[in-house]
């Protein structure tokens, strides 16, 4: 990504970034590998580029009506997610994890990675994009859906490379096993009902969050102002995300990732939905009475 308003400087940058970013998609990819192997990635890599391809795509629908968009960016936004902010964050959970359970043990390093180390590391890495956009581009930041459409392309490209996994080893799973095995078919329907149906925004939403903050710290002058606003978007993003991840970890009640997923889920994402909305539907009148315009001032005289 480009990091200098030199010509020389941004041309070599914008040459690194793409050797950068496919380095670090396929070292996630190839660690994928190593814990469902290679059919596991066979199966699990088309299935997450079929699900997260409609979940970027809606989000590229959302900003259609944003003129002067580069599509360098939004494909850089995409890029950054799968590969550079999932590559880190996969690494760092590893190293950190170690730590953890050098210093206080597995059993607790068991529940300190998902409720601690996971939200923090994956909404840091996928929101470092955004707070670029802000430092570097904020010309890019014109208004809030700009945050939530940038936001959403990351979380998207995050996606693609985590659910790799997920699929991969639900299919592998069901393979390996006869086929009147209850518990695999279970796995298998359990993984694809929630990946691709209940949570395939999952990570978007997460980011959208920060967006919304870094979108609105673009219109603020004051640098205090700007900070608070990304750090409160990224502390509600983490808070966020450590709520999902505990609820999947409370063996007590079965059912209460759904009570989560239905009382907290569900209510943030159709809020956002229906601001990314609103905000699509004011672009698309402004683009199109500037389109008029521009017509009516090109129209030649009688």
């Amino acid at each position: 990504m480009r990091t200098s308003t030199s010509p020389a400087r941004g041309g070599r940058a914008w040459v690194l970034w793409p050797v950068a970013a496919g380095a670090a998609w396929l070292s996630s990819i190839i660690w994928v590998g190593t814990q469902i192997g290679l059919d596991g990635v066979a199966f699990g890599l088309p299935l997450s580029a079929l699900v997260t391809g409609a979940v970027a795509g809606a989000f590229l629908w959302l900003g259609r009506w944003r003129r002067g968009r580069p599509r360098h960016l939004t494909a850089s936004a995409f890029g950054w997610g799968a590969s550079i902010a999932a590559f880190c964050s996969l690494w760092s959970q590893q190293a950190l994890q170690a730590l953890v359970d050098t210093a206080a043990g597995t059993e607790f390093g068991a529940w300190f990675r998902p409720l601690v180390i996971t939200p923090v590391t994956e909404e840091v890495f996928k929101g470092l994009f955004l707070v670029w956009l802000l430092t570097r581009r904020r010309d890019q930041l014109t208004g809030l859906l700009d945050g939530i459409v940038y936001a959403g392309l990351v979380g998207a490209g995050f996606s693609l490379t985590e659910n790799v996994l997920y699929f991969g080893r639900a299919v592998t799973t069901y393979t390996a096993s006869d086929s009147p095995d209850v518990n695999a078919v279970a796995l298998l329907g359990a993984s694809l009902i929630l990946r691709a149906v209940l949570v395939p925004f999952f990570h978007p939403l997460m980011v959208a969050l920060l967006g919304l903050g870094v979108a609105a710290a673009a219109g603020r002058p004051g640098r205090a102002a700007r900070t608070g606003l990304v750090l409160a978007g990224l502390v509600v993003a983490i808070v966020l995300h450590g709520v999902w991840d505990w609820a999947g970890l409370a063996g007590d009640d079965p059912l209460l990732i759904y009570k989560i997923y239905g009382a907290v889920m569900v209510p943030i994402f159709l809020a956002m939905l229906v601001l990314a909305l609103v905000l699509r539907r004011r672009e698309r009148r402004a683009a199109r009475a500037q389109m008029a315009g521009a017509a009516v001032v090109e129209r030649p005289e009688p």
